[in-house]
């Protein structure tokens, strides 16, 4: 009874003994528990115990034959396991047939594969053509096809939809950044909750905050221009249309008007995603049915899709391009625990004043997202960077060679000494300082307060504090204490906890 033990790991001397308890029992519970023993055999023996498996499996009678079918069926890459699944698909007992057709449909399909799935959907009853019909769409090819369209039942359906979306893929599109729009479009930037304002500001003439996270401007170009706004996250194209069901919305001409825009290749791949949160998978293959039965021009592909479709709980859509690369950040190959977001280091530099004559200064440099972004919005005189971990300040140096970036000097350094030490004047401060529950717990709040003094003196009149910051109130409190001017601030999300990003200026 060892198999009970989640930590045994048999021998290959125990698979006799463990096949004929799978083979004999009638306690199906226990056949599982048997079954994961098994699978837990050193890989070295895992062939040999398939091939014993298959032995057992051709001499045993129901219920023992479907379980032995089912253990062969996860140990599938042993060419006698296959061999015995090819086999078996043809079975007559339902149980060992099916779970055969089962396990077919997880393995690369062969010609000897094909023909067995084939010849047992031909044979089979509507039991049969439900398990296998996953093994079908697997076959691929017009035969397979025309046989899932013939076919009834949710399980076909769903595998005529997983072909399609596989042939789909021979022939892959991608998102025209280049494209415009034939009129100008109104497009929505998402961003942290907080951002909006400093997305707004980077955008430019016309864009508004329209919600939490939101906000909305026109596209009168290339789509290029929108996906190079760097606070953002992402875009959508909402679609105003109302009327109808969800796919009358989706095929609207609205929504067609968007996908065909911007979508280089047929069929245009898409994939559902619900504003609420959640899979709703049941209703997501409903509704890729519909799609499918009224137009071949869109194939559902949740795993390479060109679009994501976001359905509200009204039903409204928006439409989000997916099928790019997104090269914005294509700098960041390194990262250390508490990495700043993207984003969130381009706002801190968007926000921070700028000359060309900069020495900026990043106390708690991380991965050096804030000193690339600076670099990234106009010339400086130089970069430094200090942190305590080695393995950051390693990593902020590859960030910055491969953003291109040459004048910044990285070092393994305490801020607070650093600062005491530093040789000239900074005029800008910059950073995402290590929050306290991620790093430093119990001592960051101690360590920002102190760091303020230390900034305030190593600053150049008129230079500029800016960073992200809990519990802001102290820190204010500090500053004032200390000359800085607290000239602008926005709360912000940090994922799962408010912040603030706020700009410190030094009188001059």
């Amino acid at each position: 009874m060892r198999f009970r033990d989640p930590g045994y790991t048999p021998a290959f001397r125990d698979v006799a003994g463990l096949l004929e308890h799978l083979d004999k029992t009638e306690d199906e519970d226990e056949a599982k528990l048997v079954e994961r023993a098994i699978l837990r055999l050193d890989p070295m023996h895992r062939e040999r115990a398939a091939e014993a498996a298959v032995a057992r499996a051709r001499a045993a009678v129901r219920p023992g034959r479907g379980r032995l079918t089912r253990l062969v069926g996860r140990m599938a890459e042993v060419e006698a396991a296959k061999a015995w699944l090819v086999e078996a698909v043809g079975d007559a007992d339902p149980k060992t047939r099916h779970t055969a057709a089962r396990a077919l449909s997880k393995v690369d399909p062969t010609p000897a594969i094909g023909r067995a799935v084939t010849a047992a959907w031909d044979r089979g009853g509507d039991d049969d053509r439900r398990a296998l019909a996953p093994a079908l769409a697997r076959v691929g090819g017009e035969e397979a096809k025309k046989r899932l369209a013939g076919g009834s039942g949710r399980e076909t359906v769903r595998a005529s939809l997983i072909l399609e979306r596989t042939e789909a893929r021979a022939e892959p599109g991608a998102i025209d950044v280049d494209a415009s729009p034939a009129q100008p479009r109104t497009i929505r930037f998402h961003a942290r909750r907080g951002l909006e304002p400093i997305v707004a500001m980077e955008i430019g003439e016309g864009a508004r905050v329209i919600g939490p996270g939101v906000v909305e401007a026109m596209l009168e170009g290339p789509l290029s221009r929108a996906l190079a706004v760097r606070t953002a996250t992402h875009v959508s194209f909402p679609i105003a249309t109302k009327a109808g069901s969800l796919v009358d919305r989706i095929l609207s001409e609205a929504s067609l008007d968007v996908l065909r825009t911007f979508t280089k290749g047929r069929p245009i791949r898409f994939r559902l995603a619900w504003a609420g949160g959640g899979k709703r998978r049941a209703r997501a293959w409903e509704e890729a049915a519909r799609i499918r039965d009224a137009t071949k021009e869109l194939v559902n592909d949740p795993r390479a899709s060109t679009w994501e479709i976001v359905v509200a709980e009204d039903d409204t859509i928006a439409l989000v391009p997916r099928g790019f690369e997104d090269r914005r950040f294509a700098y960041r190959g390194a990262l250390v625990p508490a990495s700043s977001h993207p984003t969130i280091a381009a706002a801190i530099a968007f926000v921070a004043p700028r000359r060309a004559d900069d020495v900026v200064w990043d106390p708690f440099v991380g991965a050096g997202a804030e000193l690339v972004e600076r670099a990234k919005l106009g010339p400086c005189a130089k970069l430094v960077g200090t942190d305590l971990d080695p393995k950051a300040a390693e990593a902020a140096r590859a960030n910055l060679a491969a953003a291109g970036i040459a004048n910044a000097t990285i070092e393994v350094a305490d801020a607070l000494e650093w600062a005491k030490e530093a040789r000239e004047p900074v005029t800008l401060i910059l950073s995402n300082p290590p929050m306290g529950r991620r790093v430093q717990r119990g001592t960051h709040h101690d360590v920002l307060e102190t760091f303020v003094d230390r900034a305030a003196r190593v600053l150049a009149p008129g230079g500029a504090l800016v960073w992200t910051v809990p519990e802001p109130k102290r820190i204010r409190a500090r500053a004032a204490r200390a000359g800085l001017v607290l000239e602008r601030a926005w709360s912000m999300d940090m994922g799962g906890f408010p912040a603030d990003l706020a700009v410190y200026r030094k009188p001059v």
